[in-house]
C-alpha cells in the first residue's frame, strides 16, 4: 500500500527549513501570484514565520509538492479545518516550469484523497479566480463542483475579478 502523501506523479512531504528561501523565491514570482489572493511579496523571514505558525496551528496544514525524482514544485495545504463540520479548505501553488504537466492535479487529488480518509473530512472548498481556466479544469478533474460565484470580489491586473466558489464532497472524489 502506498503512503497517503503519494499520488501518481507527486508526493507531499513537509516543508523544511532547507525548503523556506525556495519557496519563498517561487511563491512570490508574480505570474504564481496572480492567481493568489495573496499579493504583498515578503522577505524570506516573513515567509518563515507564516509556516512556523501554520506547522504550530491545530486547524492547517501545508504541505510542499515534490515529483517523484524529489524536485520541488510547489506548496499545498489545508487551512480552516473544522472538526465539527468535517470542513476545511484547500489552497495550492505550483512553481511556473511545473505548469501543464498534471502534477497540480495529481496534488490536489492526494491532498482531498489525505484530507478524506485520513483527516475524516466530509467536505474541502475552494476558491479560484473566474480567468483561471487551468485551475478550474483541473479541481473539476478532481470532482470539485462551482457552488456558487462572488462577484467582483478580488482586483487582478488593475480590474474587478469574479471569485468562483467550489466544493467537493468526500464521496466525489474522482480516483485517477
Amino acid at each position: 500500500m502506498r503512503s497517503p502523501f503519494e499520488g501518481n506523479l507527486i508526493r507531499l512531504r513537509a516543508i523544511e527549513e532547507d525548503d523556506v528561501a525556495w519557496v519563498n523565491e517561487h511563491f512570490w514570482n508574480p505570474n504564481v501570484t496572480r492567481f493568489l489572493e495573496i499579493v504583498w511579496p515578503e522577505p524570506v523571514e516573513g515567509t518563515r514565520a507564516f509556516l512556523e505558525r501554520t506547522r504550530a496551528s491545530q486547524d492547517s496544514l501545508a504541505l510542499l509538492i515534490e515529483t517523484h525524482a524529489g524536485e520541488r514544485a510547489g506548496v499545498c495545504g489545508l487551512s480552516a479545518v473544522e472538526g465539527r463540520m468535517r470542513a476545511a479548505d484547500f489552497g495550492i501553488w505550483l512553481e511556473e516550469e511545473f505548469w501543464n504537466r498534471g502534477l497540480g492535479t495529481d496534488a490536489v487529488r492526494t491532498i482531498c484523497r489525505f484530507g478524506f480518509r485520513e483527516m475524516n473530512l466530509q467536505r474541502i472548498e475552494l476558491h479560484v479566480y473566474d480567468f483561471n481556466e487551468r485551475g478550474y479544469r483541473a479541481y473539476g478533474k478532481v470532482g470539485f463542483r462551482e457552488e456558487g460565484r462572488l462577484r467582483r470580489d478580488q482586483f487582478v491586473d488593475g480590474h474587478p475579478v469574479d471569485v468562483i466558489v467550489m466544493g467537493l464532497l468526500a464521496e466525489e472524489l474522482v480516483e485517477a
